[in-house]
């Protein structure tokens, strides 16, 4: 979990790794909730203010900023906009006015809608959230570790291991074995996954509407952005269709700390087990210990794609039910980092600052339960129990 959009990143991604060797240290939980909690408020506030300084000259008009807290917003806003599009892209709105809940429209979300006074879209910014950074780096995570997996069992056995047998009953034993051999080398010397396939680039993100400025226009805008640069850009065809980029913002620590102070959002941190009496002082002196510099992900769409990316054939969603589906190795790994990893990000968010153990081992088998009554516990909630013992 090396999150690009975060200024302590390599200090998490070094905790991530011991926690999934299991080696906890006392001040662990109090180090990833200043850096979730911190970084976090950082990255949020140099994305709003790259994106406001953006769109004024794009749009060339006042806008508005609307929050969004989940995905039906989000829709039944796109779909209601007095926006002149094709028949098909009508035809997809009157099926979401038909049926919306068809369409995901119960899934959480943080961000923002920037519209014109006539509703016209034009940005949509957005913070992932922690389940899906927690499904992307047990992703990421089981692409490096199915291969520890099967060369382990290439190595213990004449059976060749490969993606396309590994539904027979004999191979799928040798996985079984094999990874029960891998689990306990983690157990015994721990993990440290390598930082460049585990770098998640889209924690932070927006999605700018081209309403016939182009890429040039956008481009040029940001070419002239004092501390903003375009680090990679990427052109998707096909089902999905969008120019996509990747850009670096060097950290202004001084406006940091200003925003921070002025923030009514200082009070409601310290319900994380962060001291009201100090936060100011102790967020000025941790936010100036990180990098000088955080990467955003930004998107240039059309309206129709966006359309299509919501509710039509490129449907967000439904996209990362595929990349579920295409996973090349389902085991206990997989789920246990995923485990991990969310318990670690629920930490961060929960009143609690002291754990005495990491209660999921990379190297254990669990159900969802055994992640939900964790978390559970960190806000001192009753299990839900028919009878209470």
């Amino acid at each position: 979990m090396y999150l690009t959009s975060f200024l302590h990143r390599e200090a998490l991604f070094d905790i991530t790794n011991r926690w999934l060797s299991n080696r906890l240290r006392e001040d662990d939980p109090l180090a990833v909730t200043k850096i979730i909690t911190y970084d976090s408020f950082a990255a949020w506030e140099m994305l709003q203010e790259f994106i406001d300084a953006l769109l004024t000259p794009l749009i060339r008009a006042p806008l508005h900023k609307r929050k969004l807290r989940d995905k039906k917003e989000l829709k039944d806003f796109i779909c209601n906009v007095n926006y002149r599009s094709s028949e098909h892209i009508q035809k997809l709105i009157a099926s979401y006015r038909n049926m919306s809940e068809f369409y995901y429209v119960g899934a959480p979300m943080a961000g923002y809608i920037y519209h014109n006074e006539h509703r016209r879209l034009a940005c949509i910014s957005r913070f992932k959230r922690v389940k899906r950074i927690a499904e992307k780096a047990s992703r990421y995570a089981s692409m490096i570790l199915s291969e520890t997996v099967k060369t382990t069992a290439r190595e213990s056995t004449d059976l060749m291991v490969h993606h396309a047998d590994s539904t027979t009953e004999k191979s799928f034993d040798q996985l079984l074995k094999a990874e029960k051999e891998v689990m306990d080398r983690i157990k015994n010397d721990g993990i440290t996954l390598p930082v460049e396939p585990m770098k998640i680039m889209d924690i932070l993100g927006a999605k700018i509407i081209d309403h016939g400025f182009g890429e040039r226009a956008l481009e040029a805008v940001i070419s002239e952005m004092s501390g903003v640069a375009i680090v990679e850009k990427e052109r998707h065809s096909g089902n999905y269709n969008a120019t996509h980029y990747v850009v670096e913002l060097l950290v202004d620590f001084d406006y940091l700390i200003q925003r921070f102070s002025n923030s009514h959002k200082s009070f409601d941190f310290t319900k994380r087990g962060l001291s009201p009496e100090t936060i100011q002082k102790d967020f000025a002196r941790f936010i100036v210990t990180g990098s000088n510099s955080v990467q955003v992900d930004l998107i240039l769409t059309t309206f129709e794609e966006l359309i299509e990316s919501e509710i039509g054939r490129s449907m967000h969603e439904t996209r990362i039910f595929l990349q579920r589906q295409q996973q090349t190795y389902f085991g206990n790994i997989p789920t246990n980092v995923e485990y991990i990893i969310e318990y670690l990000l629920a930490v961060a968010l929960s009143p609690v600052v002291f754990i005495d153990e990491i209660p999921i081992k990379i190297w254990g088998r669990y159900l969802p339960d055994s992640l939900s009554y964790s978390i559970r516990k960190l806000y001192n909630m009753p299990e839900h129990s028919l009878i209470e013992i």
